[in-house]
């Protein structure tokens, strides 16, 4: 399929910066090319409001011969921040693993108390090196640790 399109030349931005490009479609991953934009970085197509703009992904093709310029922006990918709960009180973290003690830090315990992890409804002690998978929704309570030196 070679349709000789280098005749016509199709405008574009990326990320504030004009480029070119020479066939009508141009796909996520060929704009990230062009613009230098590392690949793990999302890429938006800026839509007029109300309208959100449009996540583009790699292998998602753009159609540049429609009316007006496209314009491309990146932003770094944030993971999805999931919640969890220390003491009843909502903490926002990234979804992963993580040690007892990194989720004391998170809910300002003292590191001297005990962490207790709310699993199918049972209160369960955790090692302060016990490594939870955090995937969202998680409970823990904590308390002075009883009648042991630590």
């Amino acid at each position: 399929m070679n349709s000789n399109n280098n005749k016509h030349v199709l405008h574009l931005t990326i990320d504030g910066k004009q480029y070119e490009w020479h066939s009508q479609y141009i796909t996520g991953a060929e704009v990230k090319k062009l613009g230098n934009i590392p690949v793990e970085c999302e890429l938006f197509l800026a839509i007029k409001k109300p309208w959100e703009d449009e996540l583009i992904k790699d292998e998602i093709q753009v159609d540049l011969a429609r009316p007006g310029l496209e314009h491309f922006f990146h932003k770094k990918k944030h993971e999805d921040l999931v919640s969890i709960f220390i003491k009843k009180k909502e903490y926002k973290v990234k979804p992963g693993k993580y040690t007892a003690n990194e989720i004391k830090n998170i809910g300002g315990v003292p590191l001297a108390y005990e962490l207790e992890q709310l699993i199918n409804g049972k209160l369960t002690p955790l090692d302060d090196n016990a490594v939870i998978e955090i995937k969202g929704c998680e409970e823990f309570f904590a308390h002075p640790r009883e009648g042991k030196s630590s």
